[in-house]
């Protein structure tokens, strides 16, 4: 285990000038539009909307979504909520099964496709 989201060949995706610099750069080379004010172009918060949304997609609840994230919990809800350990990591443990399924149902339909795919 590691302490960091972005990794490139087993080591942390680390800069001086911060992760802006390494996306900025990356898009640059992969030739994808970067920054708000360019059409089309993505933003580091775009990862965030992802992987919140494919949270909850993964059937992880509100709660344990804005924890894992890093939000606090807000009005009434500091008051009544006691997520404990074990539940934050069930849910965080849900995440990366939902994300393997995705990625084979994406290889099933792909073989498929070039299975059938005529010579």
């Amino acid at each position: 285990m590691h302490d960091f989201v972005f990794m490139y060949r087993g080591k942390p995706m680390v800069h001086k000038q911060g992760f802006k610099f390494i996306l900025r750069n990356t898009c640059d080379k992969a030739g994808i539009p970067y920054g708000a004010k360019t059409s089309n172009g993505i933003i580091f918060h775009d990862f965030w909307r992802t992987v919140k949304t494919n949270m909850l997609n993964a059937g992880i609840d509100k709660v344990h979504r804005d924890l894992i994230l890093g939000h606090s919990l807000k009005g009434m809800d500091v008051h009544y909520l006691a997520p404990n350990d074990d539940y934050l990591k069930e849910a965080m443990d849900k995440y990366p099964r939902w994300l393997d399924e995705q990625i084979k149902n994406v290889y099933r339909v792909l073989n498929k496709k070039v299975r059938n795919y005529p010579s």
